[in-house]
């Protein structure tokens, strides 16, 4: 018999056990995937959002939370645009609206003359050169979704609109975003002259230096905005690193327990066995060899445990980007970042949760063993 081979015929020694022990593990480390997956999946698509729409950097209000409850004057636009090395601005008001199926959606409001519109990958459809009041361009999912083509009428807060193109995004809020002019959607929130977030284009936004240099020239002509470049306004958005805190609080507590089934398992295991160790140690294995025995019991208890966690955990990862209210805000995160975090939950699970087992292994005497009932 190989070494190797010893630990799996160990473990299958009571086999209703170790499978227990490994679905525990299975479901901790399925928590952490759906858990931290949905987190970066938020961030992923925030980011994602500004970058197919050509925006360097965002303008909120100093001391912000939620950027869809910001409130700036409009007029803000102009004075942004003047400045030093940026090439355009724009303003935009967002928010969360339920349509009449009940669906919720984020309707933006664009300026007619905003260069956002020019950003926009028309699938079907056309923009007029005046945007009518009543018009709305639809992302392709949102449009899919509710069977909406180029002149079809739907309601949005009591106001029915025309849908006068779709558009194919790349990332999933744009995808399920509705956008009207920027006055209509002032009216129907009623939120005259205010917007929620001031979007800007640099003239030079690929050198770091340079983009930090307008940043600080931003910063000292308006102090009452805060400026952050799109490739790290995920960072920089409290609610989203609440929900990054709050998802790495609940999955450290889901790990834990899945730490103390491999330690519970592996305890009770080498409790039933003193006897065989007292052997293997008159046999002449070294301590390191019995030690290292128990401790490979743990990981594969964990390997087996996270394989068929990271199946359930990207499972449950997608399905819950499709859920109802939460589709449109997450794009599932499962890229390489995410699979070494789970390799490395896994060797956390393996050789904490059998150390203090192996360690009881090793101090097992050979001449008290014989004598264990």
């Amino acid at each position: 018999m190989r070494f190797v081979t010893i630990p799996a015929r160990n473990l299958s020694r009571r086999p209703v056990r170790s499978l227990l022990t490994a679905l525990g593990v299975a479901l901790a480390v399925a928590g952490f995937v759906v858990l931290t997956g949905f987190s970066q999946g938020m961030e992923r698509a925030w980011t994602t959002s500004l970058i197919e729409r050509d925006v360097h950097m965002t303008a909120v209000p100093r001391g912000t939370v939620e950027i869809l409850t910001a409130s700036i004057d409009e007029s803000v636009t102009a004075r942004l645009a003047a400045v030093d090395g940026v090439r355009d601005a724009s303003a935009e008001l967002a928010d969360m609206v339920m349509l009449p199926s009940g669906q919720p959606v984020l309707a933006v409001g664009w300026p007619p003359e905003s260069f956002l519109w020019g950003t926009l990958r028309l699938s079907a459809g056309r923009l007029p050169a005046a945007m009518p009041s009543d018009a709305a361009v639809l992302g392709q999912g949102l449009a899919g979704a509710l069977r909406l083509r180029p002149g079809d009428t739907f309601g949005l807060l009591g106001m029915p609109l025309t849908v006068g193109a779709v558009f194919r995004p790349s990332g999933v809020i744009n995808n399920n975003m509705v956008i009207v002019p920027l006055p209509t959607l002032q009216r129907l929130l009623n939120r005259p002259g205010k917007v929620t977030v001031l979007d800007l284009r640099l003239l030079q936004p690929g050198d770091p230096v340079r983009v930090k240099a307008v940043q600080a020239r931003l910063a000292a002509a308006f102090p009452d905005l805060t400026f952050t470049e799109a490739r790290s306004v995920a960072d920089s958005n409290d609610i989203l690193r609440l929900i990054r805190a709050m998802a790495w609080g609940i999955s450290l507590i889901a790990l834990a327990m899945g730490l103390f089934a491999v330690l519970n398992t592996l305890l009770m295991s080498v409790t039933e066995r003193v006897r065989e160790f007292g052997v293997l140690s008159a046999l002449g294995w070294s301590p390191g060899r019995v030690l290292a025995m128990v401790m490979l019991e743990g990981l594969v208890l964990s390997v087996a445990g996270s394989a068929a966690g990271i199946v359930l955990g990207i499972g449950g990862l997608r399905w819950l980007a499709q859920a109802p209210m939460l589709r449109g805000l997450v794009e599932p995160e499962t890229g390489a970042r995410l699979l070494l975090e789970v390799a490395a939950v896994t060797l956390v699970l393996g050789v904490a949760g059998s150390v203090y087992p192996a360690a009881r292994a090793v101090r097992v005497q050979p001449v008290d063993a014989l004598k264990y009932e």
